[in-house]
């Protein structure tokens, strides 16, 4: 079986038995790749292992069979990167980081490589590791996932009557019909959610989620939640304690 490197975060773990694990990594130039790394939690008399972690950087060596699909691949060398101990300082950046790895691991195909949402996704977990501000953080990373993997809403204008959205007019987004709906179009649809000109106003110009509150961070989780067909699970536990302390 060919070997294979590259940059890695690790999205999902799993013990697999005493001394071995399952997990997700979300790679570079591979995208996400499942592998077993066998006695990784085995210690011996110099050293005590503990397995690999979730949300920890690094570089990865791997083996895989061919089709890839088809079996999980070995993992081989796991060399950790910069730690993010700041992460678990605060439990809003715990849920923060938690929330994007999950939607990460829940919205990427296996082997479908996504360059820019792993620079954002490590980008993001290593200024979390260190902010004072979360939500904008969230805020950024939700706009680039929804972007890559194609579910950017559209928040120019009513999805269905093509009007553009009046400052003094109340408007409403709906995550089925893609993006945002007139007063005069929102009453024929049941699933909808109204927003305020703050919130359009951020998530609407070119830097999407640049100063984003905790209410934008709640609508792209809105939005995402449909996607997944669930709610993350540190959803409400984050948008929640991110209303608290901005």
């Amino acid at each position: 079986m060919p070997l294979e490197d590259d940059d890695a975060v690790v999205l999902q773990r799993l013990d697999y038995s005493e001394s071995s694990q399952v997990l997700v990594f979300f790679t570079r130039r591979h995208g996400k790749v499942r592998a077993i790394a066998k006695g990784v939690k085995r210690s011996t008399k110099k050293r005590f292992a503990v397995g690999i972690d979730l949300l920890e950087l690094g570089h990865l060596v791997f083996s895989i069979r061919t089709p890839r699909q088809s079996a999980l691949a070995i993992l081989t060398e796991w060399k950790p990167g910069r730690p993010l101990g700041g992460l678990r300082s605060r439990l809003d950046r715990l849920y923060a980081a938690q929330y994007a790895v999950e939607t990460t691991a829940a919205l990427t195909e296996d082997w479908d490589p996504h360059q820019r949402l792993y620079d954002v996704l490590v980008d993001v977990l290593s200024s979390l590791a260190a902010a004072d501000e979360v939500s904008s953080h969230v805020a950024r990373f939700q706009c680039a996932l929804l972007r890559e993997i194609g579910s950017w809403p559209y928040l120019q204008a009513c999805v269905s009557c093509g009007c553009t959205p009046q400052v003094d007019h109340p408007v409403w987004f709906s995550s089925n019909e893609g993006g945002l709906l007139c007063r005069d179009c929102e009453g024929s649809r049941i699933e909808k959610r109204q927003i305020s000109p703050e919130v359009l106003a951020v998530l609407g110009g070119e830097g999407a989620g640049e100063g984003a509150t905790p209410a934008a961070v709640s609508l792209l989780d809105y939005h995402i939640t449909h996607v997944m067909g669930r709610p993350p699970k540190v959803s409400q536990a984050l948008t929640q304690l991110l209303s608290t302390t901005g």
